[in-house]
């Protein structure tokens, strides 16, 4: 047995507490809601699913583009009956953990300029359109703990 130390007569103890300092969970919650309005406000332009879901079939005959935003969601955007009547037009979408799914029509050709961060976007269509008169759809934006899928 070792000999314990003896302690102050009057000194007050301080128990310890197991976890995080308040403070740095103060932070990156108030980080995490930052974001999380920052992408709302962000999504005023186009559809935003925020826990929840959106639907939207868009048969615009002069498609230029649009915007989706899922956070803890998911957006279905169906662009199967819209024309372009320029050579490209250009879809953001921003998923934070959710999910976006787009339909393109099949002489639609897709070119993917957005980012994705412990996410991943993927390209299912069943073949990719050449030709001097192919139709671009431009897909920005970013898959953060999300995904995006591109499908016919």
């Amino acid at each position: 047995m070792q000999p314990q130390r003896p302690s102050a007569p009057n000194a007050p103890s301080t128990p310890t507490r197991p976890g995080f300092s308040n403070g740095s969970g103060i932070v990156i919650g108030l980080i995490a809601l930052m974001g999380i309005f920052y992408l709302v406000d962000h999504a005023g332009k186009g559809e935003a699913a925020v826990f929840g879901g959106v639907e939207r079939h868009i048969s615009a005959q002069d498609f230029r583009g649009a915007q989706c935003t899922a956070v803890f969601g998911a957006c279905k955007i169906d662009l199967r009956d819209a024309q372009m009547l320029g050579k490209e037009a250009t879809l953001e979408t921003y998923a934070v953990f959710g999910g976006v799914e787009i339909r393109v029509p099949d002489d639609w050709e897709v070119v993917n300029r957005s980012t994705a961060i412990f996410g991943g976007i993927g390209d299912e269509r069943r073949h990719s359109p050449t030709g001097p008169d192919t139709k671009t759809l431009i897909l920005e934006g970013a898959a953060v703990f999300g995904g995006v899928q591109i499908k016919n």
